[in-house]
């Protein structure tokens, strides 16, 4: 009886040990989520990027005639205004081609009066039936003729004219120099392409930046959006502006496709330069007061760090290789991908992770909008797991793994 007793005694000892070091275990392995909650707020979503900040309105100002620059009247950043003399091409030959052509049009003028006398006269002798019709024709065809050269040494006259008036080169709008690519003594020669002298912006005052946005990004940009951003040489300031206009011709470089923004920008206090590089942030959407919920809930997958043993909650299945439940899976109907639904996860009543459909609105990289028949203020969701420990110090095992002893 004593010997059975010890037995008893000892069965019953194991079974407190065990059962003490089984619990242990199980808080050992026991994981720890970390929550984030939905609260109510607001949300700015924002598109970032880099443009060049220019004026307007540039025009380059040319010259039609070819020639030496002998003198300049403006340089750079020179204020100039509509129809000012900027610079002045050598315009003696012109000069020389213009008096030339009007002797022309005075022996033309001299040619054309007397082959109309001669007209005239020989219409009288015609009427008095002294002259055959053939002669008098004569007559009056040299006369059409003379008109016809005088017309045309007119024609050479006022186009001297124009070359001559060419060679003072006048500002074509009102604004500054920005840029001036001539000096006295160098030979402009103007062809096919008119050489460009200088670049005059029209009102600095009103300035743009040209923004390269990516195609992902591009279908959210609508004119009138708020936008800022910053220079380098003021990094302390930010300029506000709005966008004016997206074009719609892309550019494709190293296979990535881009479209140019303009973004409007004020300048009353003439700080932005031409040329000076600015880090834009365009607004595309603003959401007040409204349901959200941190982003690396909408990306937790809390079945990555369950033991493969642990079912889902109210029966849903796990993904193949022991992944995320159905809900989470591109579903493919007839060859092409639907998107997924989305979802957040929190924790039912058993402690385990529960699904909670969501509808996605805007987002603004930290927040999103969401809602749903589920969703509420307050609502603690997974965003994450805390870094487990043994209770003895060591490295716990993450999702299901065995403990060597």
């Amino acid at each position: 009886m004593k010997r059975s007793g010890w037995v008893w005694t000892g069965v019953v000892a194991l079974v407190i040990v065990g059962g003490a070091i089984g619990m242990t275990r199980s808080k050992g392995n026991a994981i720890k989520w970390r929550m984030g909650k939905v609260d109510t707020g607001d949300i700015r979503q924002r598109i970032s990027a880099t443009g060049i900040l220019q004026p307007v309105v540039s025009v380059n100002v040319g010259s039609q005639v070819s020639g030496t620059i002998s003198a300049l009247y403006a340089d750079f950043n020179t204020v100039v205004k509509e129809g000012q003399p900027i610079a002045q091409i050598e315009p003696s030959l012109f000069q020389a081609q213009l008096e030339n052509d009007q002797a022309g049009l005075k022996a033309a003028i001299a040619k054309s009066e007397d082959a109309k006398r001669q007209m005239e006269r020989g219409q009288r002798l015609f009427n008095d039936k002294l002259m055959a019709e053939q002669d008098f024709q004569a007559l009056v065809t040299s006369y059409q003729q003379s008109v016809g050269n005088q017309a045309s040494a007119q024609a050479a006259v006022d186009r001297d004219k124009t070359n001559l008036g060419y060679c003072t080169i006048k500002a074509p709008v009102s604004g500054t120099v920005i840029s001036r690519a001539v000096d006295v003594g160098q030979t402009v020669a103007a062809s096919f392409s008119t050489p460009n002298l200088f670049i005059i912006g029209k009102d600095l005052k009103k300035m743009q930046v040209l923004a390269t946005i990516d195609e992902a990004d591009i279908g959210s940009v609508k004119d009138g959006q708020p936008a800022m951003f910053t220079v380098d040489a003021f990094q302390e300031m930010q300029f506000k502006g709005s966008v004016g206009q997206v074009r719609l011709q892309p550019t494709t470089t190293n296979n990535v496709v881009t479209y140019t923004v303009v973004v409007n920008v004020p300048n009353d206090d003439l700080k932005l330069l031409p040329g000076m590089t600015a880090n834009i942030t365009i607004m595309t959407a603003h959401e007040s007061h409204v349901l959200r919920v941190p982003n690396a809930a909408l990306r937790f997958n809390p079945f990555a760090f369950m033991p493969a043993s642990q079912p889902p909650q109210s029966g849903q299945g796990r993904g193949p290789g022991g992944g995320a439940p159905g809900a989470m899976q591109a579903k493919r109907e007839a060859g092409r991908v639907v998107k997924r639904d989305d979802h957040v996860w929190t924790l039912g009543p058993d402690g385990k992770p529960k699904e909670v459909p969501v509808t996605i609105g805007i987002s603004d990289g930290q927040f999103t909008e969401v809602s749903g028949d589920g969703v509420h203020e307050g609502l603690q969701v997974l965003v994450g797991i805390e870094e487990q420990k043994q209770a003895d110090g060591g490295p716990q095992p993450i999702g299901g793994g065995m403990r060597r002893r």
